[in-house]
């Protein structure tokens, strides 16, 4: 056995959950350490965890699963945050929700740097146009999209009213502004994790209402 490898206590029946969780982190650690997807390898995220690498096979079937879902979770966990965050001040009005969600989107950036750079700072292997539409970045767009629609009058009330083609119009324009919104953040979040400073978080609070407000009115 190589020199630093420290064997993970086996898991007891029925705990195999256990061990695809740990799985995760690791692969998580890696990926966020070393900043580029082709660089992770099987073996070394075996080597983290304590276990043989041909383990890794009872769980995922190659590097690309594993990675997915890696990413899957990480998108899953930053839409169910900004979700929640929305419908905490969804009684203030749409208007309200939708700040509430670009302030959470900032904050939590800023609190889990390893994190939203597993997410948007990895250098990734590309993927086929075909598998865009299935990429787990549409679970945070689909997110965006809602929040946008609602605060532009269209979240569904009267719709039967309007003719289709002015309802997929003011769609494509709702995704258009909420994509403008989240970009925009991303930068300002990017720019912030960038610089050698620290980070002025009201400053920033004022700077994403100012791009929701700028969105809004475009």
């Amino acid at each position: 056995m190589a020199d630093g490898f420290k064997r993970r206590t086996p898991s007891r029946w029925g705990e195999g959950g256990a061990l695809r969780d740990e799985i995760l982190a690791a692969a998580a650690r890696l990926l966020t350490e070393s900043g580029r997807e082709g660089d992770l390898s099987l073996r070394a995220v075996a080597r983290e965890v304590g276990i043989s690498a041909p383990s890794i096979y009872l769980h995922f079937a190659d590097r690309a699963e594993l990675v997915a879902t890696v990413t899957q979770r990480a998108y899953e966990r930053l839409a169910a945050e900004l979700r929640e965050a929305r419908e905490r001040e969804a009684p203030n009005g749409p208007r309200a929700g939708l700040q509430a969600m670009t302030r959470r989107y900032c904050q939590l950036a800023l609190d889990n740097p390893k994190l939203y750079r597993l997410m948007f700072g990895i250098e990734r292997t590309v993927r086929s146009r075909e598998e865009m539409a299935s990429h787990p970045l549409f679970l945070v767009s689909q997110v965006w999209l809602e929040a946008v629609a609602a605060c532009r009058g269209d979240g569904g009330e009267g719709r039967d009213e309007k003719r289709a083609g002015d309802m997929e119009g003011e769609g494509r324009d709702d995704q258009r502004v909420a994509w403008l919104l989240w970009f925009s953040l991303h930068g300002v979040v990017a720019m912030a994790m960038s610089t050698p400073f620290e980070t002025d978080r009201h400053a920033m609070q004022e700077m994403a209402d100012d791009l929701l407000e700028l969105a809004l009115a475009g």
